[in-house]
C-alpha cells in the first residue's frame, strides 16, 4: 500500500482541507492568475464609465434637476401618473419640443392647462453648471432677471443687455414660462447675440409646460430658483410683475423671501429709471433698506405749502417705498391750509401725521437748538429724514435721485474706498449763499467743460455746509447731532472752551445749525450736491421778493423731464474721489486738507485737556470732542441733583406714608365691615333661635287647645240638663277657657283669661 505525502498548505483551502484535485493543477492555476490581472482593469473601466455618466452625460444632468415641494403637488414616481392619463406615456423632451395634439383635450371649453406630472428641468443644468466653475471669482455680483411672459422678457432682455454693458455685473435672465420657443430663437429675436450683450440665458421652464397647471407652473418657478439659488448665489432677482400672471407673482415673492434674495419689482415702464442698469449687485441688494421720512416746518407764511404738498404727490417714486410725511404747523396757520391737509391722503392717512406747535417758529426753531433737532429721531441705521422749506417746490423726480444715491454711495460695492461716514446728507438744491453770507455760485469753483457746446453744469460736489431748505440727512448723522447738543449744552463740558469753527458765521444763521457746524467741522463731513442747470433743478425756493442773493444767480426752474444722467459725467453718479470738494469756507480743498482742518479744529477744543483723545471706536459716541467735565461744575450739578433727589426722596417718603395712612384706613374699614357683618349674622342666628322657640311654643299651646276643643265637643254630645246649671269643676269653680272661647254657649257663664287676668262676661 503506497503512502500519501503530507499536503503542503497551497494543497489545502481557507479551511484546511484538501483542494480537489481538478484546482490543483497546473493549467488551472494559471488560468486562475490571469482573471485576477484582469479583475483590476475591469474595475477601472466600470469607475471611467460611471464618471463619465456623472460628468458628461445629458440624461444623468437633466435628471438630477428635478423640482421639489410635496408629493401632492407633484408625482416624483411615474408610477403614480394614472394608467388611463394621456400624459402617462408621454417621454420626456426638450422644452422646445411641441407637446402632441392628442395631449391636448377636445373641449374648446375646457383649460388647456391640465398637466400635473412630475417636473423636470431638461436644459436649466447646462448653463448653471458653466457658470458655477467660475462663480468663486464673482461672488456678489450676479444679478437674475426672472420672467415667465415672453413680451416681459422682452423688455427685460433690453434692461439685462443695458445692465451687461456697463460691466457691473453678471447678468442673467431666466425663463420660466409655458412658452416654449428656443432660447437661439429668443437670442436673435431680442438682438442678445452682439458682442456687447453678455447676459446669461437659462432655460428654466419645466417640461410640458405648455399644458401645465397653474401649480405646477408656480412649483417649478420655486424650485428653478432654488437651483439658482445653489449654483450661482445671486444678490437679487429682478421682475416685473404687472404684466406676469397671479401664479408667478405669489411664487417669485413666497421663494425670494425663503431664500432670503431680494427681490425687485420693476416698474411698468422701466424706462422712467434708465439710472437702474448703473448700479451694481451689492447696491441693488440694498434696494429695500433705506428708509426715507419727510419733515415740513409750516410757519405763518406758509402759503406755498400747498404747492409743496402737491409737488411731493405728482413725483415719481416706481416701486420703492413711500415715505412717511411729518406736517408741523404754526399756530396761527390759515384755515385754507388746515382744510387742504384735512383733505390729503397722500402717501395715505395712516402715513400723515400733523404737529401742531404752542409757539410760533420765529420764537422756538431759531433760538431753541433743540426744537428743531427733536422733531425727528431715527428708528434704524438706514433710516434718513428729508427736510423741506414749506416754500420749495420739488421736480417729479426729486425721490429717483435721492434714491439712486443712496444706494450708490451708501451701498455700492464700487465705493468700497468711501467711509460710510464720510456723506452726511444729499441735498436736492444747491446752496444760494455761503455760511459767511457771500453768494454761492458753484460753476465757478466745478471745472468747466472742454467744449463749449457742453454744460459744464455736471458734476456734483461735496460741500461741508448743509443747506435747509431741501436736504436729506442721514439717520446716524442725525443721532450724533443729537449726542453733541446734549453734551454741547452741558456747562460741565463746555465752560472755558473756544468752539468757534473757522469759517466765518453768518448772523442769520440758526442756532441749533451753529451746532450743526461745529460738529461738522469737528468730523471732516460732506454733504452731496448736484449741480445740474438751475433752469433744470430738483428743488426750487420761491421767495415772496428778489434779494440780492438770488439776483446774481440764473433763474431756476424744475426738471419735468427725467434728465438726471444727462446731467452726470458718463450717464452716472461718478467714483466719490472724482468729486470735488468744497471746505465749509466755501474754497474748493481736497479731502486730506478737509481732515487736517478737522485735526486741528479739534486740537483747538480739546486743548484744556491735553489735546485729542484716543477713539473709543464706539459707534454713535461724541466722546473724543468733549473733555471729561469740569469738575466743579459737575460737583455742583451732583450737588443739585443731589438736593433735587433729596426733595424726590422726601416728597416719595411722604406720598409713602400718606399711601401708609390710607392702607391702614382701608384696613380698619374692612375690619369694621367684617365686624359688622359677624355682627349681623349673630343677630340672625339669634333671631332664628327665638323665632324657632316662639314657633314650638306656639305649637305646644295650639296642641293644648286642640285637647280643650275635643273635650269641650266630647260633653258638648252628653245628654243636655239645662237646670243643673254651667259646667263645674272638681272644686266647685267654673271651668276656665284660656286665650279664646270655644264655644259661645258658654260665655255667659264660663271666665275668659285674658293676660292672666280671669274675666266673667256675664258679669260685665
Amino acid at each position: 500500500m503506497a503512502t500519501r505525502t503530507p499536503l503542503s498548505y497551497r494543497d489545502k483551502d481557507d479551511f484546511g482541507r484538501p483542494k480537489p484535485p481538478s484546482l490543483q493543477t497546473d493549467q488551472w492555476r494559471s488560468t486562475l492568475r490571469f482573471r485576477r490581472k484582469r479583475r483590476p482593469i475591469f474595475i477601472v473601466i466600470a469607475i471611467c464609465a460611471i464618471l463619465y455618466l456623472f460628468f458628461h452625460s445629458k440624461w444623468w444632468n437633466d435628471g438630477l434637476l428635478l423640482a421639489d415641494g410635496p408629493v401632492s403637488d407633484h408625482a416624483t414616481n411615474p408610477a403614480a401618473i394614472p394608467k388611463d392619463s394621456k400624459f402617462g406615456s408621454a417621454p420626456p423632451s426638450h422644452n422646445a419640443v411641441k407637446v402632441d395634439p392628442s395631449m391636448k383635450s377636445a373641449d374648446p371649453n375646457a383649460s388647456k392647462f391640465i398637466y400635473n406630472g412630475p417636473i423636470r428641468f431638461l436644459g436649466l443644468y447646462e448653463t448653471l453648471a458653466k457658470v458655477q466653475s467660475f462663480n468663486s471669482k464673482l461672488r456678489n455680483r450676479h444679478v437674475v432677471f426672472v420672467a415667465a411672459n415672453m413680451n416681459t422678457a422682452s423688455i427685460l432682455a433690453g434692461v439685462a443687455c443695458e445692465m451687461s454693458v456697463a460691466k457691473k455685473n453678471v447678468v442673467h435672465l431666466a425663463l420660466v414660462g409655458r412658452n416654449e420657443l428656443s432660447i437661439e430663437f429668443f437670442r436673435k429675436a431680442n438682438g442678445m447675440n452682439s458682442d456687447g450683450c453678455g447676459v446669461i440665458i437659462h432655460d428654466a421652464r419645466p417640461d410640458y409646460a405648455s399644458v401645465s397647471t397653474d401649480d405646477r407652473m408656480g412649483l417649478s418657478l420655486k424650485s428653478s430658483l432654488k437651483y439658482i439659488r445653489e449654483y450661482i448665489t445671486p444678490t437679487v432677482f429682478v421682475s416685473d410683475m404687472d404684466r406676469e400672471d397671479l401664479w408667478f407673482q405669489k411664487s417669485i415673492v413666497q421663494k425670494s423671501k425663503d431664500l432670503g434674495i431680494t427681490h425687485i419689482k420693476l416698474p411698468h415702464d422701466v424706462s422712467t429709471i434708465p439710472w437702474f442698469q448703473k448700479l451694481d449687485a451689492v447696491s441693488l441688494g440694498a434696494w429695500d433698506k433705506p428708509l426715507i421720512d419727510i419733515v415740513i416746518h409750516a410757519d405763518s407764511h406758509s402759503g406755498q405749502l400747498i404747492r409743496l404738498l402737491k409737488s411731493l404727490k405728482n413725483a415719481d417714486y416706481f416701486t420703492a417705498s413711500l415715505p412717511r410725511l411729518y406736517i408741523d404747523l404754526n399756530p396761527d396757520t390759515d384755515s385754507t391750509i388746515r382744510d387742504f391737509i384735512n383733505g390729503f391722503n397722500w402717501p395715505s392717512k395712516d402715513r400723515i401725521f400733523i404737529r401742531h406747535r404752542i409757539t410760533p417758529r420765529s420764537t422756538s426753531l431759531d433760538e431753541d437748538p433743540t426744537e428743531f433737532v427733536e422733531s425727528f429721531y431715527p428708528n434704524g441705521k438706514e433710516s434718513a429724514v428729508l427736510f423741506l422749506s414749506p416754500n420749495i417746490e420739488l421736480s417729479p423726480f426729486y425721490f429717483q435721485f435721492l434714491f439712486y444715491s443712496i444706494l450708490e454711495y451708501k451701498h455700492s460695492n464700487a465705493q468700497f474706498a468711501l467711509d460710510s461716514s464720510l456723506i452726511y446728507g444729499i441735498s436736492l438744491d444747491a446752496p444760494l449763499s455761503r455760511v459767511d453770507g457771500k453768494p454761492f455760485d458753484p460753476s465757478v469753483i466745478v471745472p468747466s467743460p472742454p467744449s463749449e457746446n457742453e454744460d459744464r453744469y455736471l458734476t456734483p460736489y461735496l460741500y461741508a455746509a448743509p443747506t435747509t431748505h431741501a436736504t436729506l440727512f442721514f439717520g446716524n448723522h442725525w443721532r450724533l447731532l443729537h449726542l453733541y447738543i446734549a453734551r454741547r449744552l452741558d456747562q460741565a463740558y463746555t465752560k472755558g472752551v473756544d468752539y468757534t469753527i473757522p469759517a466765518t458765521l453768518s448772523k442769520s444763521f440758526p442756532q441749533w445749525n451753529k451746532h450743526f457746524l461745529e460738529l461738522l467741522t469737528a468730523g471732516g463731513y460732506l454733504m452731496l450736491y448736484p449741480n445740474f442747470d438751475p433752469a433744470d433743478s430738483l428743488a426750487v425756493y420761491h421767495t415772496e421778493a428778489e434779494s440780492k442773493v438770488s439776483a446774481t444767480v440764473k433763474e431756476r426752474g424744475i426738471m419735468r423731464l427725467n434728465n438726471i444722467l444727462n446731467y452726470l459725467p458718463g450717464g452716472a453718479l461718478p467714483i466719490w474721489t472724482g468729486l470735488p470738494i468744497i471746505g465749509m469756507d466755501g474754497i474748493k480743498t481736497d479731502l486730506d486738507k478737509l481732515l487736517d482742518t478737522a485735526k486741528e479744529y479739534k486740537e483747538k477744543i480739546l486743548k484744556k485737556c491735553g489735546g485729542l483723545k484716543k477713539d473709543d471706536g464706539v459707534e454713535d459716541s461724541v466722546d473724543d470732542l468733549f473733555c471729561d467735565g469740569d469738575e466743579g461744575i459737575k460737583e455742583k450739578q451732583r450737588l443739585e441733583r443731589l438736593d433735587a433727589g433729596k426733595v424726590e426722596r422726601a416728597a416719595e417718603k411722604e406720598r409713602t406714608k400718606e399711601e401708609e395712612a390710607r392702607k391702614l384706613k382701608e384696613e380698619k374699614e374692612k375690619v369694621l365691615q367684617s365686624e359688622k357683618l359677624i355682627r349681623e349674622k349673630e343677630r340672625k342666628r339669634l333671631d332664628k333661635i327665638k323665632s324657632d322657640q316662639d314657633q314650638r311654643k306656639s305649637n305646644q299651646e295650639a296642641a293644648k287647645v286642640g285637647k280643650s276643643n275635643t273635650a269641650r265637643e266630647e260633653e258638648r254630645h252628653e245628654a243636655p240638663n239645662p237646670k243643673k246649671g254651667p259646667a263645674k269643676a272638681v272644686d266647685g269653680r267654673p271651668r276656665i277657657i284660656p286665650h279664646k272661647i270655644v264655644s259661645l254657649d258658654d260665655l255667659d257663664n264660663v271666665p275668659v283669661e285674658v293676660n292672666g287676668e280671669q274675666i266673667n262676661a256675664k258679669a260685665n
